[in-house]
């Protein structure tokens, strides 16, 4: 890889602009280090409350032979002591759960307020998702599957308790590269998703669970294609990338010939959605990409597909298990805790979210997961810099890239002009792979990526723009 020239106004604006995401990233994982640490000393001195129990009943079964009833005291006070130590022992597991709890709320609540906007995000043009599978809607209008929820990593006793009341198990699955089980839990009949999300967390409090929110891609799909008679002329980039897409199937195409493409099995199904896919995926090959791990999360009917977080997480774990440094994603919906926890969890191994940063428009509150913590959020710019007029604007953006009137692969065959934040999101995917690829690591490549960005806009960094447009 060849040297990154970066002008010294650029290395002071971006020196001058704080980096937060990394800072709640951090407050999130201290948050989980610290729960961890608490009930791992709550573990060992169970345990060895257990064995020193153990050793003093013997002994005073063995001199219950010279005296019963003095036996019989010791034992009752021994009992009564091991009875309150096991007690503070559960207050103390209690109140590091609480704790956590108040951290992880205050870390999502910092977040919002440093990204200027909450996590509501674009519940009208939502609601109509999952209407295949009945959904319901959460307290802010999002569809969400009905009567199930999703968790990840419960343990035995909150698994028992939940089946006592009444809750199924629907699925248990292993992330392994994450290091997280997930489970689904359908709630007993006529409870809705919302009430049963409430009841696991009034057994377990600090239960990384949440209500199966559903995304869509229409809304980060932008404009509809507008066909052209000649294909684009090539950028002869050297293919040698490997990135991955989270996003729709990819149809065969002659722009994608140079392009080893490796989808994700789960999702490869004949009557999924592919234009939009396609396209991305033609985008990706042109910028030098040529192995491409294309993971189709989307069902449902071809003008409005759909998906939902659990098979985004899965998606996110076959990335990991394929060792993929950098993956672009197109699509948008509201915030949810279990894809918090993963996206934070693959950023700590090494994966790098590059996601579409929305075309909800200027006033519209912030699209997730581009406003994640971590996650490089892309909007869209014209030729001129212009940004794109269905653009999300906010705190959380990180930079633009040209994505009106862009030149992709088109399913139907030939190629077409596409509109949209999708569409400028693989210039800056492949701008971080080369970077990865040259041996930098992620932090490295955002921190090169935000000084080697063209300030436009207001002076610095600004949420319209982010640090500016990356060529």
């Amino acid at each position: 890889m060849g040297i990154i020239s970066v002008t010294l106004m650029g290395a002071l604006l971006a020196s001058a602009v704080p980096a937060r995401e990394p800072d709640a990233v951090r407050e999130a994982t201290r948050a989980q280090d610290r729960l961890d640490r608490e009930m791992q000393r709550a573990a060992e001195r169970s345990q060895k409350l257990d064995t020193r129990t153990a050793q003093d009943r013997l002994r005073i079964e063995a001199d219950a032979i010279k005296d019963p009833s003095k036996a019989a005291e010791n034992l009752a006070k021994l009992n009564a002591d091991t009875a309150r130590e096991q007690q503070k022992i559960v207050e103390d597991q209690v109140k590091a759960q609480g704790d956590y709890s108040e951290d992880i709320a205050k870390a999502a609540s910092d977040a919002d307020d440093d990204r200027g906007g909450d996590s509501m995000g674009h519940s009208e043009q939502m609601r109509d998702l999952g209407e295949t599978e009945k959904a319901e809607h959460d307290k802010d209008g999002f569809p969400v599957r009905r009567g199930e929820i999703v968790a990840l990593d419960l343990s035995p006793a909150t698994l028992k308790d939940m089946l006592a009341r009444g809750f199924r198990v629907v699925e248990a699955r292993k992330l392994d590269d994450i290091g997280r089980e997930m489970f689904r839990l359908s709630a007993p009949e006529g409870m809705p998703a919302m009430a049963a999300r409430e009841a696991l967390r009034s057994v377990d409090p600090a239960a990384v669970a949440d209500l199966v929110h559903y995304y869509g891609l229409n809304m980060m799909a932008g404009t509809r294609a507008v066909p052209v008679r000649k294909a684009p002329p090539l950028s002869n980039r050297p293919a040698r990338l490997t990135v991955g897409m989270i996003d729709t199937a990819v149809s065969g195409h002659a722009a994608l010939k140079s392009a080893r493409l490796i989808p994700w099995a789960e999702g490869n199904v004949a009557t999924a959605p592919v234009e939009h896919g396609t396209a991305v995926a033609s985008l990706l090959a042109d910028e030098g990409s040529a192995t491409i791990y294309a993971a189709n999360i989307f069902r449902g009917t071809a003008a409005r597909p759909f998906t939902s977080a659990d098979v985004i997480a899965e998606a996110l774990g076959w990335m990991l298990s394929h060792k993929v440094g950098t993956v672009n994603m197109s699509l948008a919906g509201p915030r949810n805790a279990v894809l918090d926890r993963v996206i934070r969890d693959t950023a700590a191994k090494g994966l790098q979210v590059v996601a579409a940063a929305g075309n909800g428009g200027p006033t519209a509150p912030p699209a997730y997961p581009a406003a994640l913590p971590g996650v490089i959020a892309v909007t869209a710019v014209d030729k001129d810099h212009r940004i794109y007029r269905y653009a999300n604007h906010g705190r959380y953006i990180s930079v633009a890239a040209k994505g009106v009137a862009v030149t992709a692969a088109h399913a139907g065959g030939g190629y077409a002009r596409f509109d949209g934040t999708s569409f400028a999101t693989p210039h800056i995917t492949a701008w971080i792979a080369r970077c990865r690829a040259g041996g930098g690591e992620a932090e490295g490549c955002k921190s090169k990526l935000r000084a080697s960005a063209h300030d436009v806009g207001p002076a610095g960094f600004d949420d319209i723009y982010g640090h500016g447009v990356v060529e």
